[in-house]
């Protein structure tokens, strides 16, 4: 390896994050090893350490890009294990109270019609991705995932971090490495073992959405949803906060989650399930589902609060550590970001590691320089979701100061995606990761929704 950075690399957590993370090191060190603290098996299985595993789960348009450069044909792969191909504006709709939006933007249904926005998705089960991206990474030859491993601590020498402590069943071992990345969630142990070595601890910015998922798989004889084969259905903010999806995945099964929040969660009981879907701004999914056979237990997440941490402003930290994606950001689930948000910070990474393989720079001084790269695509995402939690006067947390300002702006722009598929388009990519929240208020952009403001309030 020409480029390489090291002998070998760590990854602790194998799951989407840090199966990407590896396949990203796999370039640049010789060996690199997944420590996964599950059992990994060789079929769609979810984690334990992944509750919300069950649930429906989205990969945005721009994730998908980032796992197809780190795999050749995968979501030809993802295909022929059974995701269910879908086009971007056409195969999902919106349901709102009053109307049918076709829009997959996140806004409140300008658009009632299907329209094609230029791009394919795929739905699919948490486990059946998980198990796409797996096998693939599994085919470099330098990479080793290994199951049932707790990373217990860090080995600090030299003025830096050289490996890590693990217990593989009941048996405590080492393992020596040139680079650590913490890939293992939301609970992550990485503050405490700072603390430990008397690094500054991240600060953290939490929004309390108080949200839980219910979730179960169906077969819906007779139903083929065309061309509503991802619907969602959200009523008005805020005086609706609970809302469902329905997914066509693999295997002729559709996934149903149900959401609530502030304590009114979706049951796990048949009969209250069955309830909630009845009790949404529309009956159009307790129709569907009401004779449909559900082929899977009903279960339960719950999500309290959203969580970012700081390391982008620490003045200390130690070398030969890093941590990347819900470890640094963990978002209100029910806007589908994670997986894709982490998928862009691997990408930072990745072209991070190729500036210092090419100009023999090394590894020195890398984290400041990565978190710097992960907030700044953590921001958009995080904009996003917290825009959308804090219409909710239950949301607790600090609400941004332009919030009202920000709300207008928004739906004068919506008047525009109407009228107009470019700026759709536009807008999908940002709401889809694929571009950052910034090129929203890019000229010539930005004055035709201020005119566009101007004129719907004094109208």
């Amino acid at each position: 390896m020409s480029n390489v950075l090291g002998d070998r690399a760590i990854v602790i957590g194998g799951s989407i994050a840090g199966l990407m993370t590896a396949r990203v090191l796999s370039d640049f060190f010789n060996q690199v090893t997944v420590l996964e603290r599950d059992q990994i098996e060789d079929r769609p299985a979810i984690h334990k350490s992944i509750p919300q595993g069950n649930h429906l789960h989205a990969l945005f348009l721009g994730g998908q890009q980032v796992l197809s450069l780190l795999y050749p044909n995968f979501t030809e792969k993802l295909e022929s294990l059974g995701a269910v191909r879908l086009r971007g504006g056409k195969d999902m709709a919106i349901l709102l109270a009053d109307c049918k939006a076709y829009n997959f933007t996140g806004f409140t249904g300008s658009v009632r019609e299907p329209r094609d926005l230029g791009f394919d998705f795929h739905s699919q089960s948490r486990g059946l991705l998980e198990h796409c991206a797996r096998q693939c990474t599994r085919a470099f030859q330098n990479i080793t995932l290994r199951s049932e491993c707790f990373v217990q601590g860090l080995i600090w020498q030299n003025q830096r971090v050289e490996g890590v402590r693990f217990t593989h069943h009941e048996d405590s071992d080492a393992l020596p490495a040139d680079l650590i990345v913490d890939a293992g969630g939301r609970g992550s142990r990485v503050p405490r073992w700072l603390a430990e070595l008397d690094f500054p601890v991240p600060t953290e910015t939490t929004i309390g959405v108080d949200f839980a998922y219910s979730s179960a798989k169906y077969r819906i004889p007779g139903y083929n949803g065309e061309p509503e084969r991802f619907l969602a259905f959200f009523g008005p903010i805020p005086d609706c906060p609970n809302g469902a999806g329905l997914a066509q995945i693999e295997n002729e099964t559709w996934l149903v989650s149900l959401f609530g929040r502030f304590g009114e969660y979706p049951p796990t009981d048949e009969e209250g399930f069955l309830a909630f879907t009845k009790s949404l701004h529309t009956q159009r999914l307790y129709e569907i589902i009401q004779d449909a056979e559900r082929i899977s237990d009903i279960v339960q997440h719950r999500f309290p609060t959203s969580v970012q941490r700081h390391y982008e402003r620490l003045v200390a930290f130690p070398e030969r550590l890093l941590v990347l994606g819900d470890a640094i950001s963990s978002f209100n689930p029910v806007y589908g970001q994670g997986m894709s948000s982490a998928a862009l910070q691997v990408k930072a990474l990745q072209e991070l590691l190729t500036e210092r393989a090419e100009d023999s720079r090394g590894l020195e001084g890398l984290a400041p320089v990565f978190f710097a790269k992960a907030a700044e695509v953590i921001a958009t995402p995080w904009a996003l979701a917290a825009a959308s939690d804090f219409a909710y006067p239950k949301t607790t947390g600090d609400r941004p100061a332009d919030m009202v300002e920000s709300a207008r702006y928004f739906a004068s722009l919506d008047s525009l995606v109407g009228e107009d598929i470019q700026v759709h388009r536009l807008v999908s990519d940002v709401f889809n990761l694929a571009k950052p929240l910034s090129v929203l208020y890019e000229e010539p952009l930005r004055s035709r929704v201020l005119t566009r403001q101007g004129e719907l309030e004094n109208a």
